[in-house]
Parts: structure tokens; C-alpha cells; sequence
């Protein structure tokens, strides 16, 4: 028995040598991308473009229905500025709402505010479906039920602007076809 348990400690030993060093290089990794953001916050980077920009993006009318509220505004906490614009679109019972967030680039505020961007999901069912994907070439999440209409869809877009809409008696095309049909210039 004692022999035994000394050959698995010989053997282990390498093992769990090389997942502290898995373990440790990771927390280095991450230490170096903290650093990194703290840097580009002392060195000014971050500015996020105004808010008269964002709300332009949000057209008067679109997927057939018509913009009925438009806000913006910009926030700051500790160094990390943010603005947003946002919009509500109806006609009849098809409704829809968009936001547009401007983090400035950094991304330690992009992964805060868009968590599921660092995983991967694939949820289906006969109702509908959960599950990151690319769309345009951007990372995106989307949810879907298919027996209420009801859907999300949230992008990433130049490591610094999320997209995100919520619809109501939508298609599953025509709320997929709503990302590309935003036009930001900025």
C-alpha cells in the first residue's frame, strides 16, 4: 500500500506541476490585461464619440415601423465612460427597441457589459433557441421563441459598440436583418 501511494506521488507530481503552471500563467495573462486597461485609462484612450452621433444611428423608421422615443446619454465611473443611445419602434402589435452603447474601446468595460462574449451557448428547443453566434462577421447572442415572437439579440461591434434589440411579433429574419440595416458613422 505504501509503495503504492509513493509511485502515485512520483507519478502525480508532474501532473499537478504543470497545472499550477496552467494556473499561473493564466493569472499572469490576466494581470497583464488589467494593467493594460489601467494604462489606457491613464493615457486617456477610451473617449467614447458623443451622444448626437449614436442617436443618428437609430433611424426615424425601420422594419416598417416608426420610432416613438429616442434618449441618449453619456456616464462615467471610475475613468470608464459610456455613452448610449436608444430607441422604441412600433406599428401595431410589432414592436422594438434598440440601444447603442459606446464603451470607448476598452475592453475590460465590453466584457463587463457583455459577459457572454467570453463563452459559448447552444440552447435549442421546440420553443425556440439560445445561443452566441457571428452575425456580419460580429460576435452576437440571440434568443428566440418562436410561440411568442418574442426575441434578443445583443452584437459587438469594432471591440467597442454593443448593439443590443428586443423585439415583439418579429420574424426571426426580419429581427437577424435589423443589425445590418443600423448605419453608424463614428
Amino acid at each position: 500500500m505504501i509503495r503504492t501511494l509513493f509511485v502515485l506521488m512520483l507519478l502525480g507530481g508532474p501532473f499537478i506541476a504543470c497545472k499550477n503552471e496552467s494556473v499561473a500563467k493564466k493569472n499572469e495573462d490576466s494581470l497583464q490585461q488589467l494593467e493594460k486597461t489601467f494604462k489606457d485609462l491613464k493615457e486617456g484612450n477610451g473617449e467614447v464619440v458623443e451622444i448626437s452621433v449614436l442617436k443618428e444611428a437609430l433611424p426615424e423608421k425601420l422594419m416598417g415601423m416608426k420610432r416613438t422615443s429616442h434618449n441618449g446619454q453619456k456616464s462615467a465611473i471610475a475613468g470608464i465612460k459610456i455613452a448610449s443611445a436608444d430607441a422604441r419602434y412600433e406599428d401595431g402589435d410589432r414592436k422594438m427597441s434598440i440601444t447603442i452603447m459606446d464603451t470607448g474601446g476598452l475592453g475590460a468595460a465590453v466584457s463587463a457589459l457583455a459577459a457572454w462574449s467570453a463563452i459559448e451557448i447552444d440552447n435549442e428547443s421546440e420553443d425556440g433557441y439560445e445561443r452566441t453566434t457571428m452575425i456580419d462577421g460580429k460576435k452576437a447572442i440571440e434568443k428566440y421563441n418562436r410561440k411568442t415572437q418574442q426575441g434578443e439579440i445583443s452584437v459587438i461591434s469594432a471591440d467597442r459598440f454593443i448593439f443590443s434589440i428586443k423585439s415583439s411579433n418579429l420574424s426571426e429574419d426580419d429581427l437577424r436583418s435589423v443589425v445590418s440595416k443600423i448605419k453608424f458613422k463614428g
